[in-house]
């Protein structure tokens, strides 16, 4: 799929190059998409921020409080993950943003993540439960009305060596894909121009979709 998205791409960036010579002013940091908060995620903190971190991770069950060499996985702990909150006005532990480490063994999982996962969890009816899942990293977050951040999710599709930056925005229940801002690789090299968007959008979309970068 990513093949014929690199096609796509050279044939509209070829179709379009002499076509939009207007300043492109497309990109994250437009005023017009809100405040931006750009984001990087190193894993190197060695407390969480808040005990809630470690609470709501115990609760998911996704690490082991301890190391364990019986069945060997990832403790709860800020190298391994991050918490923080999206929804103005809600408490971190009934909605609430994981970042989990590429190579991280989740309790009761032999095989590593591939790469950093972002999930999106919100408390309903007093139990977690998943709105949202991306393989990819959170690079910003933007101001938006609706009471929930939107967010900018970097994927990487390794076939390719291509980068994708993707704008979600929040619907009121989770959080659906928008746009692609910005591609490095596969035909690209930078911020997309707003007139090529829909159409390269729809394109990478379904990249995502065929590569599972979206659960």
């Amino acid at each position: 799929m990513m093949k014929n998205l690199i096609l796509f791409l050279l044939l509209v960036l070829v179709a379009c190059d002499n076509a939009d010579t207007k300043k492109d002013t497309n990109n994250i940091d437009s005023p017009d998409l809100g405040e931006i908060e750009h984001i990087e995620t190193l894993f190197d903190q060695t407390e969480f921020s808040s005990n809630i971190h470690r609470d709501l991770l115990v609760e998911l069950e996704v690490c082991d409080t301890i190391y364990s060499e019986v069945a060997p996985c990832a403790t709860c702990t800020p190298d391994n993950f991050k918490i923080s909150d999206y929804k103005q006005g809600t408490k971190t532990q009934d909605a609430f943003l994981i970042q989990i480490k590429a190579l991280t063994v989740l309790k009761g999982q032999e095989i590593p993540l591939p790469m950093r996962h972002l999930i999106v969890f919100e408390r309903i009816n007093g139990s977690l439960v998943k709105v949202n899942g991306f393989r990819g990293n959170l690079i910003a977050t933007r101001k938006s009305g609706l009471g929930a951040k939107d967010l900018i999710v970097r994927f990487y599709i390794p076939e390719d060596e291509a980068f994708l930056n993707c704008l979600f925005e929040w619907n009121g229940v989770k959080y659906t894909f928008k746009s692609v801002e910005a591609i490095h690789g596969a035909g690209g090299n930078g911020p997309v121009k707003e007139a090529l968007k829909d159409s390269i959008s729809k394109e990478v979309y379904r990249s995502l979709m065929s590569n599972s970068m979206l659960f």
